[in-house]
């Protein structure tokens, strides 16, 4: 498979990483974590979910982070000198970032403090992602660490997700393969319940990412421009207020929702098919 998509960006989310000698070690991955993270941005989540073909595929890399503090770029907690907010629910000190599939019980990963922050993750479109079912915590993932790492792994799924009573943790090793959306902030103290998007939610974004992207994009152009008018007394170019990369990527996810509406509406119509003729036969019937 290309390291690069159609966009022509690169899907290998570990190629900043230097080739090392001797293989990987705790020391020499820590070097590198404090080096990056995983970015906050309205704009990029959108941008990313429209790289996802389908909503399946984008509700199947959908996640949530909870903390017990503001939610910004986030950075495994291992390489973080404050232990009380970086999220994850017990004050562990680990070579990942704790996500849960759950946003419910994301938002309880706010350990002792009185307030907390969740917010939903992506994991980016070709992360590497291992499955883990014997594991119970991402505390565990220290003693293998390093051979994670030398597989190249981005994201490791930790237990059975399907098991009653399960966290459905998602452990990222690699920061860069995820960007973080809007946070929103609530008191602890008798939390209402904070349920996940469901399944027609997530369709919406998705259907709608492009032009969310779109209109991010030019906002964020138009206030840039604002500022570089204030500073050099000129505008910027407006070939850069929406470009051709740009739109290739609009144009991509446009194709793909006209795709998924015939297929949807092709679906609907058959089963509409399917129920008159039940129906049919059943007045055929005789008693």
């Amino acid at each position: 498979m290309s390291d690069y998509n159609i966009f022509l960006e690169s899907t290998d989310y570990r190629r900043r990483f230097p080739k090392v000698r001797g293989g990987w070690t705790k020391d020499k991955i820590k070097r590198e974590l404090k080096k990056i993270s995983g970015k906050k941005s309205e704009l990029i989540f959108h941008k990313e979910i429209t790289k996802y073909d389908t909503p399946e595929e984008f509700i199947e890399n959908m996640c949530y982070h909870g903390s017990g503090g503001y939610i910004g770029d986030l950075k495994p907690s291992i390489v973080l000198g404050n232990t009380a907010n970086f999220g994850g629910g017990y004050e562990d000190r680990y070579y990942g970032i704790s996500l849960s599939k759950d946003k419910e019980i994301a938002s309880g990963f706010t350990g002792a403090s009185a307030t907390g922050s969740v917010a939903p993750v992506i994991i980016k479109r070709d992360a590497k992602i291992k499955e883990l079912p014997n594991i119970k915590d991402a505390c565990e993932l220290e003693d293998i660490i390093e051979d994670l790492w030398q597989e190249g792994i981005d994201v490791v799924k930790i237990g059975e997700h399907s098991k009653p009573r399960s966290e459905q943790e998602m452990c990222v090793l690699n920061p860069t393969c995820i960007v973080v959306g809007k946070s929103e902030s609530f008191r602890v103290y008798q939390k209402a319940k904070m349920p996940s998007l469901s399944k027609e939610e997530l369709t919406e974004l998705w259907l709608n990412s492009s032009e969310k992207y779109k209109e991010l994009a030019i906002e964020s152009w138009e206030n840039s421009n604002e500022s570089f008018k204030a500073k050099y007394g000129k505008e910027k170019s407006p070939e850069t207020r929406w470009n051709s990369k740009q739109q290739k990527i609009f144009d991509y996810h446009q194709e793909n929702v006209k795709k998924y509406k015939e297929r949807t509406m092709s679906n609907d119509i058959k089963d509409f098919l399917g129920k008159n003729n039940d129906n049919s036969n059943k007045k055929k019937i005789k008693p």
